[in-house]
């Protein structure tokens, strides 16, 4: 099986988001921020023209921005192009050969390419935690929040909420920066996240206090 091509649907908006669980208060001092795998590969399944993906880029675009302005360290996944059969194991029974070592496939889309003060991350398995040192880079800054954006939200960003929490670090997805396979598949990662791992929030939500950088 490879990754099909993924009919349009609109953004979920924060009215359609399930109630959350928990009432963690996200902390400007206390997080960072995980753009998920916004390689041109995978945005390359989409019709980019067409919803969720113009919402998807303006969002995580103004989430940069934002944590950029108030001192949130900012993240970047991305898989390398030619894994080995050892580096993808059981991927390739689920997914394929994955991506080719092609520049123009496995860079982050220009749009949210990453500036010199982000760091990028190499990606090998769903969670964005295995067999990489992000734990210990967020612990290592005395952080314990995390913020995903990205692609897919049924996939790595949900995977990676539910590690966060079984890390002890608070994740929240933010509902209107994500894209999926289908409206249902974002809607079930919202509403699991919400009920079992994670705070669904809103890009509003998480911008509108930059100025104050107060808690939300």
């Amino acid at each position: 099986m490879t990754i099909p091509r993924i009919a349009s649907y609109p953004m979920p908006q924060a009215d359609s988001f399930p109630v959350n669980t928990v009432n963690w208060q996200l902390d400007s001092a206390r997080a960072v921020l995980l753009i998920h795998d916004m390689q041109q590969y995978f945005l390359d399944f989409y019709d980019q023209s067409q919803a969720p993906i113009p919402t998807l880029l303006q969002n995580c675009r103004k989430l940069i921005d934002f944590c950029h302005a108030v001192g949130i360290p900012v993240y970047y996944t991305a898989q390398p192009g030619d894994q080995s059969p050892e580096h993808r194991q059981l991927l390739t029974d689920f997914w394929g050969a994955g991506l080719a070592a092609d520049e123009k496939l496995v860079r982050i889309i220009p749009a949210l390419a990453p500036s010199n003060q982000d760091v990028l991350l190499g990606k090998w398995r769903y969670s964005a935690f295995k067999k990489s040192d992000f734990e210990q880079q967020i612990k290592s800054n005395h952080r314990d929040q995390l913020l995903i954006c990205g692609v897919y939200a049924h996939i790595g960003c949900l995977l990676t909420a539910a590690e966060a929490f079984m890390l002890d670090i608070q994740a929240f997805l933010v509902g209107d920066a994500l894209a999926d396979f289908s409206l249902d598949e974002h809607h079930m990662a919202l509403n699991y996240a919400a009920k079992r791992c994670a705070k669904v929030v809103d890009t509003i939500a998480v911008i509108e206090n930059s100025h104050a950088r107060e808690s939300i």
